[in-house]
């Protein structure tokens, strides 16, 4: 109802105002992924989309927010799925650099016109999440994954060939966030932390 729309709005306006507080914790960069594929996945199977995965080496954690960070992931798939014709594909890839990791969102559809792509984030705000009330979506619009990244010390990215050539949507987290996580055959704690405290 009209509720969740208000409720929406203020929390994009505390997010745009750095109101928001994350609890952060060391979270898997694979569970991540797997809580947003879970949330979109009704949506993506009633358009009969083909959804392609590439993890390349997620076996380490993020200090992120779970719930808000999970929220951002899901909202880049849902909008992938909504604005691409049904049996159209989308891939997700998760990356990691030395300098950041990327979780990033492409499809095959409708695409956006070169012109908007610099304002893409914040054009979206809160027509945005009246507009995914409407169609039954999460509410959450691309301002509200910029601001929510951004307070992770992040920053997002759109790209598109143009209208009808489908688009991606990118997701950068300072490479800060990761914590390694300890291997099986490593020798312990005790000599991994040695000269650290």
């Amino acid at each position: 109802g009209p509720h969740h729309l208000l409720d929406d709005l203020l929390e994009v306006s505390r997010i745009t105002r750095r109101r928001l507080d994350l609890r952060l914790e060391p979270t898997s960069a694979a569970s991540l992924v797997r809580a947003a594929i879970e949330t979109t996945r009704p949506l993506i199977e009633a358009k009969r989309h083909v959804m392609e995965v590439h993890l390349r080496d997620d076996d380490f954690d993020l200090v992120v927010d779970p719930l808000r960070m999970s929220q951002a992931f899901s909202n880049l798939l849902t909008n992938a799925a909504k604005y691409t014709d049904p049996g159209g594909r989308i891939t997700l890839q998760l990356q990691r650099s030395a300098r950041e990791v990327s979780f990033s969102v492409s499809d095959t559809g409708i695409g956006l016109p070169a012109a908007v792509l610099p304002n893409i984030f914040e054009m979206f705000s809160q027509v945005d999440s009246a507009i995914d009330r409407a169609e039954g979506g999460l509410g959450i619009g691309l301002a509200l994954v910029k601001g929510l990244v951004e307070l992770h010390g992040g920053r997002v990215e759109a790209a598109s060939e143009g209208l009808g050539l489908g688009s991606t949507f990118r997701i950068f987290i300072p490479a800060s966030a990761v914590r390694e996580r300890p291997r099986a055959n490593q020798r312990g704690p005790q000599l991994r932390d040695a000269g650290r405290t």
